[in-house]
């Protein structure tokens, strides 16, 4: 026994001293996702604009910061607009769409069953791994005992492809949406946080390199991320007294992020139509009723997450060009101007995000 009673006592040291040795060789700052356990019924905010969570068990490859480049001979340049980047590329969207759905798996997230004539790629939630404690001891035990280890933030990715100005070309746009777990009345809840410029930037950077652009135009993507553009988006009235959004700014670049818009929103995207030659175009999507964005309703959380577009509004926006502006309207599903709480609040956030 007193034997036993040593060798426990020395095993106990030796662990100590490989935790502390460890703990002092953890890098301090790195983005790895891995597969979202399940977690406890939590209480979502009205606010937050989501599809529903996938959290299977799953557990994708690590994410680090090296990057497996596709072996392809297509050619790829970064566009900027202010701290907007995107990727215009010299292919066609269907082979594209699925590089897009290997970039993402390769990088630990599951891809979202979506419409194939969109274009469009989700990803699951996923927690980054390497953001959430900044202490070496931390970073240790989660390393070795990650199975009763969660962090607090989730991350989703969107990757959406449009066809290009120039024949031939198609624009790749990659969005980020993120949500936190805070607590509210001593019981845990998710909220949304908002979208991180940095971290898309990093991931469109990864995206450019996996399809094998050169490391001096992926370096380019992150760069200058703060700039800042005058206030372009202003809601006022028509003649008809309905809600207008007006956005000074031209057709083709309102387009584009007013898509990137929808996108952060989590505005799930049943069609859309941009027709340069007639300079109109429309998108037609569903969110959640935004006129109660004060409530809180009973058992939100399976409620939001049900998958049933009852619990979702259908809206249709219009954009039409109008030289050096855009304006901007609401339709309902039967085709008519759509000025409700819900269409007036759509706008409001629109106008937000295109300010």
């Amino acid at each position: 026994m007193l034997h036993l009673n040593r060798l426990f006592k020395t095993g106990t040291v030796l662990f100590c001293t490989a935790a502390l040795f460890a703990c002092s060789n953890v890098p301090q700052s790195e983005i790895e996702y891995k597969k979202s356990r399940s977690l406890p019924s939590l209480e979502i905010p009205p606010d937050l604009i989501t599809p529903a969570i996938d959290e299977n068990t799953r557990v994708p490859a690590l994410l680090d910061t090296r990057v497996t480049k596709v072996n392809s001979d297509i050619e790829i340049r970064v566009e900027r607009d202010g701290s907007l980047r995107w990727l215009v590329i010299t292919s066609e969207a269907p082979p594209l769409a699925q590089r897009l759905r290997d970039f993402w798996k390769d990088n630990g997230f599951d891809v979202l069953e979506t419409d194939p004539r969109l274009d469009i790629v989700d990803t699951s939630w996923e927690e980054n791994r390497g953001v959430t404690s900044k202490n070496g001891l931390g970073n240790f035990f989660r390393k070795a005992f990650d199975v009763f280890y969660s962090s607090s933030t989730r991350d989703q990715f969107r990757t959406r492809l449009e066809p290009g100005i120039l024949p031939g070309t198609t624009e790749i746009y990659l969005s980020h949406r993120g949500m936190e777990q805070v607590l509210k009345n001593d019981s845990p809840q998710w909220q949304p946080r908002p979208s991180d410029p940095a971290l898309e930037a990093e991931m469109l950077k990864r995206l450019a390199l996996y399809l094998g652009t050169s490391d001096n135009k992926a370096d380019a993507i992150s760069e200058d991320l703060t700039r800042t553009t005058a206030a372009r988006a202003n809601i006022t009235q028509d003649a008809q007294g309905l809600s207008l959004l007006i956005v000074s700014e031209d057709y083709p670049n309102t387009w584009r992020r007013t898509g990137l818009a929808l996108d952060h929103l989590g505005a799930t995207i049943e069609d859309r139509n941009r027709t340069l030659d007639q300079k109109v175009g429309n998108y037609q999507f569903r969110l959640k009723d935004l006129s109660d964005a004060g409530a809180q309703p009973k058992g939100w959380f399976s409620k939001l997450f049900s998958g049933s577009k009852d619990k979702n509004l259908y809206f249709e926006l219009r954009l039409l060009d109008q030289g050096k502006e855009t304006h901007m309207t609401v339709f309902d599903q039967a085709g008519n101007r759509d000025n409700s709480p819900s269409a007036q609040r759509l706008l409001t956030l629109l106008q937000e995000q295109l300010k």
